[in-house]
């Protein structure tokens, strides 16, 4: 625990700097750089709104409904309020985690650079508690809603569908709303003044009104800067909103809770009536040939068939869709044209598709050989050879997080580089953040692995997953580095040839390292 607290500390720490360089440097602009500020704070909540709600959904529909415990609770005198109650701090305890990881550094760096008193901070606590609760209000209520809507549908397709509705919206939104445009850029750098107002001020403050976050950013941004910002709705409505919020959620959505957990429990259990007889099995493995194959299939058989894993899945694919809406939306083409912007682009771009690579991998590949549980027995005492099947395993792995990630990330190179050979340069870059996170991640689960333990988050947290986390995320950040000397050599007239074999030379030791932990370890395993 503490090293993970040490982990998001450092990430912490990172987006304060990043967060504080970028409102010095806007604050010397003037009347554009108070526009640009009350921008940075207005995008900040809606993100963090968005990812939290979405979080919220994903793992909501799994712990109201699907918690091992429920049937239990619902056995003892515990009423359904008080387990609704129950489910919904569960959940906000869990996925408000970007309050504290983004919001706080956000308005530290606020503070520090408008140099406000220490009032601003206490009153910025309230605010952010306020935000809390209707966040929290929201994402009962939603859960529940969608709960009712997709409640005779299969499990797993009501969560991928309630999950990718929530995602295209809310990607289309942030694109339309909260990535700035030229045109957006044009109205900020505007000269007047509207009733006492900048003109800039009150632009921004069109474009987030219907956001519920928009009261919270206001009050953020008066209180930091002096100026004004919001209107007298708006800050009525800091108060009103999150208390809506909250009554809504503890009246109709108890009420929906109450109504869709035993339809959608009793579907779980009951098959509908009418239902015809299944057809008889048909043989296994269907796409793969000989053991090995059947032991892949299988793995990728119950990961399409998990609810819960599907849910986790598409909330890494809404942060990795939403990161990729940034990139292909903001207007940085023109950043093409100078080359230490671009190597500090292309740095961002490439540690962020390392990121999301090891967040896929520690979720879903790291954790596969202790899901076998105490039947891993029946694996090591089995014929089939140990190399081969690791290494099925290892391009399984590696094929998945590079389908599900690096498409998306080359999407995003290409909307920022017209070269080429910086394209190709980069993508090979990418492979090999793929194949090496995969090999890392997929050591250390299997040298280390917890037969007792069922949970993959529980897994993914442990000693041996801090320690995968700590060393994928040093290599990214040397991929990283990289892609921002390969760069700027080409820039330079130099040859990107040198980096590419560096990387390719650490990536390749990292991968021989991670096969030779696997070979010496595998023989000790036991299924205790």
């Amino acid at each position: 625990m503490a090293g993970f607290a040490a982990i998001f500390a450092a990430v912490m720490l990172g987006e304060y700097l990043a967060f504080r360089r970028g409102l010095v440097l806007i604050a010397d602009l003037g009347l554009a750089g108070a526009a640009l500020t009350l921008y940075f704070v207005e995008s900040i909540l809606v993100l963090i709104l968005l990812v939290s709600l979405v979080s919220y959904l994903a793992s909501g529909l799994w712990i109201f409904y699907r918690a091992k415990d429920t049937p239990f609770l619902r056995a003892t005198p515990l009423s359904l309020g008080a387990l609704y109650t129950l489910r919904s701090s569960e959940t906000f305890a869990v996925t408000s985690w970007a309050l504290v990881v983004v919001g706080v550094p956000a308005l530290l760096a606020l503070g520090v650079t408008h140099d406000t008193p220490p009032e601003f901070y206490a009153g910025a606590v309230v605010i952010l508690a306020l935000f809390a609760a209707l966040i929290a209000g929201a994402g009962a209520l939603l859960t529940t809603i969608a709960a009712a809507v997709l409640s005779r549908t299969p499990t797993r397709l009501g969560i991928g569908i309630a999950v990718a509705a929530v995602v295209l919206g809310f990607v289309a939104l942030v694109g339309k709303n909260v990535v700035p445009s030229t045109a957006d850029f044009y109205a900020i750098f505007q000269p007047g003044m509207a009733n006492g107002k900048p003109a800039s001020i009150k632009f921004i403050e069109a474009k987030f009104t219907l956001w519920p976050s928009h009261p919270f950013a206001a009050a953020l941004y008066a209180g930091a800067t002096g100026r004004a910002a919001g209107s007298t709705a708006s800050r009525a409505a800091l108060v009103v909103v999150p208390l809506v919020s909250l009554l809504l959620a503890f009246t109709a959505g108890r009420r929906l809770y109450a109504r869709t957990l035993p339809v959608v429990m009793e579907r779980f259990t009951m098959a509908p009536p009418g239902r015809a007889p299944l057809a008889p099995g048909r043989p296994f493995p269907r796409r793969l040939r000989g053991p090995i194959g059947a032991m892949l299939e299988r793995d990728v058989v119950t990961l399409a068939r998990n609810p819960h894993e599907l849910g986790r899945m598409g909330f890494i694919a809404f942060l990795l869709a939403l990161y990729t809406a940034f990139v292909l939306l903001a207007p940085l083409r023109e950043v093409g044209d100078r080359p230490h912007a671009l190597a500090r682009l292309m740095l961002f771009n490439v540690s962020a598709a390392g990121y999301f690579l090891t967040a896929f991998g520690l979720r879903f590949v790291f954790p596969s050989t202790s899901l076998e549980g105490r039947a891993a027995w029946v694996f090591f005492s089995s014929p089939i050879s140990r190399a081969r099947l690791v290494m099925a395993k290892l391009a399984l792995f590696a094929t998945l997080v590079t389908v599900a990630v690096v498409p998306i990330a080359l999407a995003g190179t290409v909307r920022l580089v017209r070269d080429p050979v910086l394209i190709a340069a980069v993508a090979v870059l990418l492979l090999l953040l793929a194949v090496t996170t995969a090999s890392v991640l997929l050591a250390f689960g299997t040298a280390w692995p917890d037969f007792r333990e069922a949970n993959p988050e529980v897994l993914s947290t442990s000693a041996s997953g801090l320690a995968a986390t700590v060393v994928c995320l040093v290599y990214v950040a040397l991929v990283g580095w990289i892609a921002r000397a390969v760069v700027l050599a080409h820039a330079a007239g130099d040859g990107v040839t040198p980096w590419l074999v560096g990387g390719a030379v650490v990536s390749a030791a990292l991968v021989a390292g991670s096969l030779a932990l696997i070979a010496s370890r595998a023989p000790l395993l036991e299924a205790r």
